[in-house]
């Protein structure tokens, strides 16, 4: 894919590296093309970064509400990848086992 963008060189860590290797292995696309296809999912969040520390430099006061803002779109975003995960799994999320009748208290007449 052609860009026109300025190249930038980012070496992972030893923490990121054998999971990157690992998805690469798993999807078949190369390293490069996961951390692009990773970025560009992480556009609006950079977005919020960008404008929470614009406020940082110009209006401190008002900072704390666009970080805010920020962590609660994560753990909203966080929730749906659990989601995501608990149906690849076959599960259905939010619901606790049921206890089978019989178990537990006595039955009233």
């Amino acid at each position: 894919m052609a860009t026109l963008e300025k190249r930038i060189s980012v070496t992972p860590t030893t923490t990121t590296a054998p999971l990157l290797r690992e998805l690469s292995e798993l999807t078949g696309k190369p390293a490069a093309t996961i951390v692009r296809e990773l970025l560009d999912e992480m556009a609006p969040s950079l977005m919020e970064a960008v404008a929470a520390f614009r406020l940082v430099k110009s209006r401190p006061e008002k900072a704390l509400q666009a970080f805010e803002r920020m962590a609660a779109k994560a753990a909203g975003d966080l929730a749906q990848l659990q989601l995501d995960v608990a149906q690849l799994q076959g599960k259905k999320p939010g619901r606790k086992p049921t206890k089978k009748p019989g178990r537990g208290a006595a039955k009233g007449g």
